[in-house]
């Protein structure tokens, strides 16, 4: 055997030792093993770039201050009741509220108000957070009718609590901001309204505003913003009429709409009146 020979020997004798892990002599070529762990590699390397899907778990939002944005892919609609929640006034919203748009009285007390968390479409079609607090009588409708307004993307401008308005009425409507529970009285009068009581709403009230009518047929507009919006006859967004999903919604869960008034017109109030 010649030198070149010899070397052809040897080298075919250490390829066919290390093909195999047990030590044994492999006949199996080596090329399908290199292509299957080139196959595993990348299906591994595949499932590692797909987003993982992360959900906004409810207690993690509840944590997130009203009107803050959520992005549609954080939110399970599948399960969409859970972003929808009514609790008992906890010591740190009371904080909030306390000696703003709550005071002591004999009418109302803590214990008969419930503090709500809802989501929202506004305007620019943003979903947004929602608080209210209301009269536990009516917090399952609310949630009931906001679930309902958020499933058709029902633009409301702002819902966060009054209190953030320093418990101004006037200050709230002009911000469109929608709310509930504040303990005042009627404007212009000494009668509590039913605001004072958690059983009212104000729903987009730039856009629906409070029109009380003087001896002489003149108009005063609250908020002074919306007084554009005064004219019924005209079509603009967030406009309550007979036609409107929040009116279609409000009345059939047992509210009745300002708007239906003679006077004043309240076209941003729904109040509650079927009292058990």
């Amino acid at each position: 055997m010649n030198q070149r020979k010899a070397m052809l020997v040897v080298f075919a004798a250490v390829l066919l030792c290390g093909c195999s892990e047990n030590g044994t002599a492999a006949n199996e070529p080596a090329v399908p093993v290199f292509v299957q762990q080139t196959v595993q590699t990348t299906v591994t390397t595949a499932a590692e770039t797909e987003p993982a899907q992360k959900y906004m778990e409810p207690d993690a939002l509840s944590m997130l201050p009203a009107e803050t944005i959520m992005q549609p892919e954080q939110i399970n609609q599948e399960e969409i009741g859970i972003y929808f929640t009514s609790e008992p006034i906890s010591d740190t919203v009371f904080a909030r509220i306390n000696g703003i748009s709550y005071h002591e009285n004999p009418y109302i007390s803590r214990d008969d108000l419930r503090y709500l968390r809802v989501l929202h479409y506004n305007p620019a079609g943003e979903i947004r957070i929602g608080e209210l607090i209301c009269n536990k009588q009516i917090a399952s409708y609310l949630l009931d009718i906001f679930q309902a307004l958020y499933d058709a993307q029902y633009p409301i401008a702002c819902m966060t609590l009054v209190d953030n308005y320093q418990g101004d009425d006037e200050k709230s409507m002009a911000a469109n901001n929608t709310s509930c529970f504040n303990y005042r009285v009627i404007a212009g009068t000494d009668t509590l309204s039913y605001h004072a009581q958690g059983l009212a709403l104000d729903i987009n009230p730039q856009y629906n505003p409070y029109v009380t009518f003087g001896a002489d047929g003149s108009e005063h507009v609250s908020p002074q913003n919306g007084l554009a919006y005064a004219d019924r006859e005209m079509f603009f967004p967030m406009k309550i009429d007979h036609d409107d999903l929040c009116y279609q919604l409000f009345t059939e869960h047992g509210f009745a709409w300002g708007g239906d008034w003679d006077t004043p017109k309240d076209y941003q109030h729904f109040e509650w009146n079927k009292l058990q």
